[in-house]
């Protein structure tokens, strides 16, 4: 016996290591179903990605690369992270001691990892190192590219060279700009009319010349088209006398020039340009056109030193600031052929936070001050407090600190590095108090024209009629930030004014209690037979037939003759210690809601209970269901308390030729108790619902099978066979088979007949 045990034991073993070796042989990354992966390979996977320094979201972009399915790679990384969580709160892997120590390396865990990757090669394996350190790569990236985003996004300015609704495309079709200066490429579009008429389409040169019929070649490259224009209509005149009055004629042909198709200008950008290099433009582009094409300033770019230089001469120095605070479009010049716009590096920047219209990051020049810091931030917001700002710089050796107060902001020069702080107002006021309570217009009040407690009042619009006369408090915040309550007599107040009047201070808090406040809330309540049985609130003069009326009136089932009213023993109707705890009243109410004439008077008070009861010859029809082989098998409603198996029998028919009555069973619906949970829990449960409710809670109902001698109560009705009928009961009268079935371990499962003169074995031989 130990032999075998012991060879058990190794046929065991052999059978879980071969198992784990094998936990992805065959597995398809591609077509791999995570749901079917056990938890223990998910964590498996889990703790080699940790070895391997990746996180869930890098094993789930490694499982998307090797051929996953993004919809399992989400899962995946769902249940990666629900074991990580479950680790992280003390698993099994973990090791607290006073040194800090790795666990060993697992090879079958290895190897689990990587075929689950489908790696099966060493060149498979050197391809997954490779996607590995590709992603680290990729995610480093992202990371690094997120943060210079978000810092970039910061910088006042940016927004204008980001947003997709602004592109500062140059509009080509406006009229032709007087100062406009031709060049090659550029199409001229000449109107002659009058005497003459015809029209030349003419684009310039690589020369820099047009060429007109019968006039040969013309050089206008580097005119303006004014200057063009007169050119060419001194000789064309050549051909059309008319364009020019002399002693023959007066002028009777005229000319228009006007420019077609625009050249394409090569404008190079350098410096601290997102994207330097050279652009390809329209020639009516502007500096605004080619800084949006190369993405504006970087990070490290200067916004308010932009210089545009020309034939190696500084043109323009273009400051944004100009546009994005005043819309100031002025030094926005058109741009030439071979231009080269250079963004140099900031100089000065600042941060400023807190209590300004638009937060940021903000490039100063070396002249400007806080109040033109301001004057960029488009100004404090409503709840900024303006007499200080807090400068945050740094110093020779270690950070400085400055208070900034209004009256300098003019004159407090800004550096490089600075962080502005603009405070907020003090959640507090300086001229209100308040009033509370039993008042008409209860709030916030202005101290300057309500000085005193009875002004208040009157400003408030007086007291309502439930105000308690005999006390009101004032409640004073003290230097010290303690809080003193005064109390006064308000009937004295209103009566005498100038004697009891009380001088208010700021943040005074006025409070009158309602004559409600200082009672517990009445209610009464009503149970029983009517349509809603609830709690009421109690109202003065309140009588038993108004509740009724209240609750919906009677239900059929009500006993209107017989309603109490419960009421509590208060200290006035008991003066001395005795055992009775309620005062009983019985009243007879009609269906008209009417109470006797002798008790008409009787009026309910505060935390009254009425109980309206059932009348005792009101019952609910009962029933009950008889099945099988009867002549009238359905529901049946008892007609009496007493009614028997034996009278539901009759009236349903009696039984069929067919009936097995040894086989009758009644079924029957009983309630069982069942055990609550204790526990914290349940006590809070205990808090929220009735006694009743968890009374129900505690029973089950059940169904059992009761076992009758259906012979002995067809023999004698009445008996002690004969059970009385409950709502609820199910008789059930089978048909007789007259088979026996024998099945399981025979040679030959079948049904045989029923004779009463064979035994077991009899039935089994016949089944071979």
């Amino acid at each position: 016996m130990r032999i075998f045990l012991s060879t058990l034991a190794i046929l065991l073993l052999g059978a879980t290591l071969t198992l784990q070796a094998q936990d992805f042989s065959g597995i398809d990354i591609r077509t791999v179903n995570v749901d079917n992966l056990s938890d223990q390979q998910i964590r498996r996977i889990w703790e080699e990605a940790d070895r391997r320094g990746l996180s869930v979201d890098q094993v789930g972009q490694l499982a998307v690369a090797r051929g996953m399915p993004q919809s399992e790679a989400s899962k995946l990384t769902q249940r990666l992270r629900q074991v990580r969580s479950g680790l992280g709160r003390g698993g099994e892997d973990e090791f607290v001691s006073g040194r800090m120590r790795t666990a060993p390396v697992d090879s079958a865990r290895i190897r689990m990892f990587d075929r689950f990757f489908g790696v099966e090669t060493t060149r498979d394996s050197l391809q997954l190192y490779q996607t590995l350190e590709r992603i680290r790569y990729q995610t480093q990236r992202d990371s690094a590219s997120l943060a210079h985003q978000r810092l970039k996004d910061r910088i006042f300015g940016s927004e204008l060279f980001t947003t997709q609704d602004l592109s500062f495309e140059p509009s080509l079709n406006i009229p032709t700009p007087k100062n406009y200066e031709l060049g090659p490429g550029d199409e001229l579009i000449i109107d002659i009319w009058g005497a003459a008429q015809n029209t030349y389409t003419l684009q310039i040169t690589p020369d820099g010349m047009v060429m007109i019929p019968d006039l040969g070649p013309i050089y206008i490259s580097g005119l303006t088209i004014e200057e063009a224009t007169e050119r060419l209509k001194n000789r064309l005149s050549q051909i059309y006398s008319g364009l020019k009055a002399d002693v023959e004629g007066p002028i009777d042909t005229y000319m228009q020039v006007t420019l077609g198709q625009v050249r394409s200008i090569k404008v190079s950008l350098l410096g601290e340009v997102s994207r330097p290099g050279t652009y390809t433009l329209p020639s009516l582009a502007t500096i605004f056109n080619a800084l949006y094409s190369a993405g504006g300033p970087s990070v490290k770019g200067s916004y308010r030193k932009i210089q545009l230089i020309r034939n190696n001469r500084t043109i323009v120095n273009l400051d944004l600031y100009d546009f994005l605070v005043y819309g100031d479009q002025s030094d926005n010049i058109r741009l030439q052929d071979q231009d080269i716009i250079k963004i140099n590096p900031y100089v000065n920047r600042v941060e400023i936070e807190g209590e300004v219209k638009r937060e940021g990051i903000f490039e100063t020049l070396e002249q400007e001050t806080v109040s033109d810091l301001i004057t960029f931030t488009g100004g404090f917001t409503g709840q900024a407090y303006e007499q200080r700002v807090k400068i945050i710089g740094s110093g020779d050796r270690e950070q400085v600190i400055r208070d900034a107060p209004k009256e300098r902001f003019d004159r407090i020069r800004l550096h490089n590095g600075d962080r502005v702080t603009v405070g907020k107002i003090l959640d507090r006021f300086s001229n209100r108090v308040q009033i509370q309570g039993a008042v008409w217009r209860e709030g916030e009040y202005e101290l300057t024209d309500t000085t005193t407690l009875y002004s208040l009042i009157q400003r408030a619009d007086g007291l309502r009629g439930d105000a308690f006369m005999n006390r009101g408090l004032i409640y004073r915040t003290l230097p010290d930030l303690t809080v003193e309550a005064i109390s006064f007599n308000l009937r004295e107040l209103l009566n005498n004014p100038g004697l009891h009047d009380i001088k208010l201070v700021r943040d005074d808090v006025v409070r009158i209690q309602s004559i409600f406040d200082l009672r517990e809330e009445f209610f009464v309540s009503i149970t029983g037979a009517v349509q809603k049985p609830a709690q009421y609130e109690y109202v003065k003069d309140m009588t038993l037939e108004s509740l009724i009326y209240q609750a919906g009136g009677f239900k059929l089932e009500a006993a209107p003759y017989r309603i109490e009213v419960a009421r509590r023993i208060s200290k006035d109707m008991e003066k001395v210690t005795t055992s009775r705890i309620a005062r009983i009243y019985q009243f007879t109410v009609d269906d008209s809601l009417r109470l006797d004439p002798g008790e008409k008077d009787f009026v309910l008070q505060p935390f009254d209970r009425v109980y309206v009861f059932r009348a005792p010859n009101y019952f609910e029809q009962r029933d009950v269901k008889v099945g099988g082989e009867v002549l009238y098998p359905g529901s049946y409603s008892l007609q009496n308390k007493t009614d028997r198996i034996s009278d539901i029998l009759n009236r349903a028919g009696g039984l069929t030729e067919d009936a097995y009555l040894a086989g009758a069973t009644l079924f029957r619906r009983v309630e069982e108790l069942r055990e609550v949970p204790t526990g914290p829990d349940q006590e809070q449960l205990e808090g929220f619902v009735s006694q009743a409710q968890l009374e129900r809670q505690r029973r089950q109902t059940a169904i059992t099978r009761i076992g009758i001698n259906l012979p002995d109560i067809l023999a004698e009705p009445g008996s002690k066979y004969d059970l009385i009928l409950q709502e609820g009961d199910s008789l059930h009268i089978p048909k007789e088979l007259q088979t026996v079935i024998v099945k399981g371990g025979v040679f030959q499962p079948t049904s045989v007949r029923f004779d009463s003169k064979k035994n077991f074995m009899d039935y089994v031989s016949a089944a071979g």
